[in-house]
């Protein structure tokens, strides 16, 4: 509990300490009048689609739970455990998120559920979300080539994990010469088992499915992101519309490659620097939409994950059929 505690608090403080710095940036007073002439009723399309891209993830999430055959796990129970995934995305590389092969465990039981079996859905899903992000930053990376060099980059760790994925014969043969060793066998079965698990999820076909899907539900968020500057005084545009998406897109995967908590720093500076310096918003309301969008989806997902991590603990140990 007190490394936990004193998690939190150190999540906290960067937190507050960032949110400062963008309002810094944006000039404080200037920033503040144009979060108070936000309108309130805007909130609600913009946590709406925030909600949109949760429930369509949340159904591909279930999608792989029936791929690999995990039984026992009743709707109510998988809900859970994918937006407690929110929660634990404040951890370093988002690696806590593998705490959801935890709670299928404990639901299903370690024979339907193993964690060797289970805990590649996790990589599988930050590895299509990745893809479905760079497909929607493409068409800002065709008008305004802003930072390409990064993205790139990006595309070609995705690339070098889909190619490594699909090299099933080179996999195995390098198990198999580790499992000839008594130090390294169990080491290598283990591993075969999440490549396995791995590989099932992503076949071609299924891999463009939830690239697809994701395509769709992040782009929700991208559209919440418009609707912001749009209340923020915006004209609306398709190129608005571009910016907005290309904005959002670039700054959850570069949030994502920071490997920083929840990519605190790394997300905000992206969206913000975006919008000033490819869709000419003035700093002000860069910086307002900035900690807007933030709050409707990084931080309304960790309430959502936090809540659901203490309903969770009601399942523990007890099956959760519904």
């Amino acid at each position: 509990m007190k490394g936990l505690t004193r998690g939190v608090v150190v999540i906290a403080v960067i937190a507050i300490a960032v949110s400062a710095l963008v309002v810094a940036w944006g000039d404080a007073p200037a920033v503040l009048a144009a979060l108070g002439r936000f309108p309130p009723l805007l909130i609600l399309p913009v946590v709406l689609l925030t909600l949109w891209n949760y429930t369509l993830r949340w159904l591909r999430w279930n999608y792989y739970l029936r791929v690999l055959g995990v039984q026992g796990v009743g709707k109510a129970a998988s809900a859970l455990v994918f937006l407690s995934g929110f929660a634990m995305g404040l951890t370093p590389g988002k690696s806590g998120e593998l705490t959801k092969s935890f709670w299928l465990r404990e639901i299903a039981g370690p024979d339907s559920a193993p964690l060797a079996r289970t805990a590649p859905i996790v990589f599988a899903e930050r590895l299509v979300d990745g893809i479905a992000m760079l497909l929607l930053a493409t068409t800002g990376l065709v008008s305004f080539r802003f930072g390409v060099v990064a993205l790139l980059a990006v595309a070609a760790l995705a690339c070098g994990a889909v190619a490594l994925i699909q090299a099933r014969p080179l996999v195995h043969f390098v198990l198999d010469v580790f499992r000839r060793r008594p130090r390294t066998r169990r080491v290598a079965d283990i591993l075969q088992t999440v490549y396995d698990s791995a590989r099932e999820l992503l076949t071609w076909p299924r891999l463009a499915l939830a690239v697809g899907v994701g395509v769709v539900s992040w782009g929700g968020e991208c559209l919440a992101l418009y609707v912001i500057l749009l209340g923020l005084g915006a004209i609306p545009s398709a190129e608005l519309a571009n910016q907005a998406t290309f904005a959002l897109a670039a700054g959850s995967l570069v949030g994502s490659a920071s490997l920083l908590p929840g990519g605190l720093g790394a997300a905000e500076g992206t969206v913000a620097g975006v919008l000033d310096l490819v869709a000419g918003q003035p700093r002000d309301v860069a910086a307002a939409a900035t900690l807007l969008i933030r709050v409707c989806t990084l931080w309304f997902g960790v309430a959502l994950g936090a809540v659901s991590l203490v309903f969770l603990s009601g399942f523990r140990g007890r099956g959760a059929a519904d």
